[in-house]
């Protein structure tokens, strides 16, 4: 046996003192897990609770569409023969009006999965943006509505990009400005650099100061609860935005002078755009090229 009193006094203490530091180190980690652990369980709740918001909300909103069409079509199938062939042609106008609505509603839910783990496919082909923002005006803005739309774009622009999905950043823009803005809205466009801008302009009150960068979040309203007047669950902004950034352009707010609102959709003149084969089985990752082909009347303006 070892002569332990020959030992230095403090080397007989440290076996204690291992164990004391093995016994904190083992109370830190016990300390850490605990905190990861409920951690995981605020983000699990969080989720829980965003998930019913949007179940809720998603509900409503799908929820009005389908009464308004099941009632009016029931009206028809009842009385179509005694009525006024004025009020059918109103009451059919109605029913198109809500199902257009209804369905842009499932388009926009169902691109965010793929918007959130960025798989979304892009089909790119030649199109004029100037006929398409045309449509989507005559769509968001039907004739006889107290707010009106003025399309100022030049002739013969040409892009190759996805039409449906510069569509549909078109239609989440134009209806943000028809529930919010002014009685008059204005889309024009033009060259910057090496991007064609599209700005949708309108004479409402515009976006205060502190709400600039909210507007741009998932499920957020300037007018929220029951009482609010415009129909939506929130994501016209966020959606137009994400599908402009994976085309390769952007969508951004700017203050109106002297009052209103500006939001503007970018368009690369010449990008490239790495988009995956997502849903299409066999098709790799692949390249492909966007092109916004503007005439040379254009460049020299």
């Amino acid at each position: 046996m070892p002569d332990l009193s020959r030992l230095p006094g403090y080397l007989l203490y440290l076996p204690l003192i291992v164990g004391l530091v093995a016994l904190l180190w083992a109370q830190r980690l016990t300390s850490q897990g605990r905190a990861r652990e409920r951690e995981v369980i605020r983000l699990s709740e969080e989720a829980d609770t965003l998930k019913n918001d949007f179940v809720a909300m998603v509900s409503h909103e799908l929820r009005t569409p389908l009464t308004t069409i099941a009632g009016f079509a029931d009206i028809l199938v009842r009385s179509w023969e005694d009525l006024p062939q004025e009020e059918v042609n109103e009451f059919l106008s109605i029913i198109n009006r809500q199902s257009i609505y209804l369905g842009d509603l499932v388009e926009d839910v169902l691109v965010i999965p793929r918007l959130e783990v960025n798989r979304l496919p892009l089909e790119p082909e030649l199109f004029d943006l100037g006929d398409l923002i045309e449509d989507v005006a005559l769509m968001v803005f039907p004739s006889g509505e107290k707010k009106t739309s003025l399309v100022s774009l030049p002739d013969g622009v040409r892009v190759f990009a996805d039409r449906r999905r510069v569509q549909q950043v078109m239609r989440n823009l134009m209806e943000n400005a028809r529930k919010y803005g002014g009685d008059q809205i204005m889309i024009e466009g033009f060259v910057m650099g090496d991007q064609y801008l599209v700005i949708i302009s309108d004479n409402g009150p515009g976006v205060p100061d502190e709400e600039t960068r909210r507007v741009f979040e998932n499920f957020e309203q300037l007018s929220k609860g029951d009482t609010r007047e415009a129909l939506g669950i929130g994501l016209g902004l966020p959606i137009a935005r994400r599908l402009a950034r994976a085309m390769g352009g952007d969508v951004w707010y700017e203050r109106r002078f002297p009052t209103g609102a500006r939001f503007c959709y970018s368009l690369p003149l010449r990008r490239r755009v790495f988009v995956s084969g997502g849903d299409r089985p066999g098709v790799p990752e692949s390249e492909i090229e966007t092109v916004v082909e503007v005439p040379e009347a254009i460049h020299t303006a």
